[in-house]
Formats: C-alpha cells, structure tokens, sequence
C-alpha cells in the first residue's frame, strides 16, 4: 500500500476489526480502540446485557449525545467569539492607520 494507506487490525469489545486508513491516522484509531474498551468494560459492569451488540449499541447512543452536546457548545462558542473577533480586527485596522 504505497499510497500513503495501511491495513490495521484493532480490537472492538472482543471482535478484532481490519481496516485500511490513511497512516498518519493510525494513532487515532489506537486511541479510539482504546477509549472503546475502556467504555466496553466500564459499560458492562453497570448495565445487563444479552450479547455484545446490546452493550455496543449504548456505547454508542451515549458518545454520539456526548459529540452533539460538544458540538453545540462550540458552536455557542464561535457565535459568542465572533464580535469580538470582529472588534479586534477594527481595532487592529484602526491601529495600522495611526
């Protein structure tokens, strides 16, 4: 794979999954895979479940809120940073012409 991509096996709960990424990305993937477990063992010693799919599932439901609540929150964020960018680049603008 000379165009910049590798084959990878990580392992998701007890599943070993293969997949081709870009390389730089590698490291992302290792923490993702990481960060999964971690979930998956924490995940099952609170919640009673009849196979793996069932625990995955929550895992799941409960990164997908935790992304859109961070995504919302940014985006209050930048709505809020915004003017005041605007401010500085007056600012800025009016302290050149001085």
């Amino acid at each position: 794979m000379d165009d910049g991509k590798m084959k990878i096996t990580i392992q998701v709960g007890q599943r070993p999954l293969t997949v081709v990424i870009q390389k730089e990305w590698e490291h992302y993937f290792r923490e993702a895979e990481k960060v999964i477990n971690d979930s998956f063992l924490e995940f099952a010693k609170k919640w009673t479940y009849s196979d793996q799919i069932d625990l995955m599932s929550k895992i799941l439901v409960d990164f997908v809120v935790k992304w859109l609540a961070d995504e919302e929150r940014l985006k209050g964020y930048e709505e809020e940073i915004e003017p005041m960018m605007e401010s500085l680049k007056t600012l800025s603008d009016k302290l050149e012409i001085d």
